[in-house]
């Protein structure tokens, strides 16, 4: 019996042609723009101060599940970086970006490291850790979380575009972390550290995200593998956003 093993060079999708990246990063808007439709009104409802006790204290375990699992998993973003065998760091742009976030997220840049700050705000508001440690968090939170990690973990286009693109620089975009620092300070008597940090580091990391992401997204084959990992994070946070909105359907929601 003869073997033949079929000759696969130029056969392959990463192979086809890709498209200019402007082109590509304007048709990232249009997909943020048509599946992630649902405004997060805990956060106005925070702002305004009408947000019940009770579901503050839930949005605090919430966060706290987001920061622990984000926070943990960030070293694959370093680890990733393409341009990581740069001769200095100064020489570097990805893998310096995402040392420095890794540092502050951590607690290494000046900051309290990200999760400490959300037991912070949970102790503010009488939460035990026990209850942290056990609260079950909703099902879309957990799709959000680990659709992001998976794309973390799978290649750095792909992380770069599920935690820095749809993750922060949306984030940016809403001002919740402004709206959550001010409405809790002005409506609930407690200065949060954490909202008062991503409000002005948030803004940061997104811009920095995508100009990036623009350098990674040469080929068709990375333009391919960033598009689904945008589409299915996007997909996933606002499906988790429709999920908080029906909290205010709860009886007892608001406060007066």
């Amino acid at each position: 019996m003869t073997r033949e093993f079929r000759d696969i060079r130029g056969s392959g999708a990463e192979n086809a042609p890709a498209l200019p990246v402007d082109e590509f990063m304007a048709g990232l808007e249009a997909l943020q723009a048509e599946v992630a439709t649902e405004k997060n009104m805990v956060w106005e409802r925070v702002a305004d101060g009408t947000l019940s006790m009770d579901l503050l204290k839930r949005l605090a375990k919430e966060y706290y599940f987001l920061g622990k699992w984000y926070t943990t998993e960030f070293g694959s973003l370093v680890s990733n970086a393409p341009d990581v065998d740069a001769l200095d760091l100064g020489s570097s742009e990805h893998f310096l970006h995402w040392l420095q976030n890794l540092a502050d997220e951590t607690g290494f840049a000046g900051d309290r490291n990200h999760v400490d700050m959300k037991i912070d705000w949970a102790r503010m508001l009488g939460i035990t850790d026990e209850e942290l440690l056990s609260y079950r968090a909703m099902p879309e939170s957990i799709g959000s979380v680990f659709t992001t990690l998976f794309y973390m973990r799978r290649s750095y286009e792909e992380g770069l575009a599920a935690f820095g693109w749809a993750g922060e620089r949306f984030a940016a975009s809403t001002d919740y972390a402004k709206k959550m620092f001010e409405g809790m300070r002005d409506h609930y008597g407690i200065e949060v550290e954490n909202f008062r940090v991503h409000a002005y580091a948030e803004e940061d990391h997104g811009d920095k995200a995508d100009y990036l992401l623009r350098q990674v997204a040469q080929t068709s084959g990375q333009q391919r593998r960033i598009r689904r990992a945008v589409e299915h994070v996007l997909i996933c946070r606002n499906a988790r956003t429709v999920a908080l909105n029906r909290w205010l359907d709860e009886p007892g929601a608001l406060r007066s």
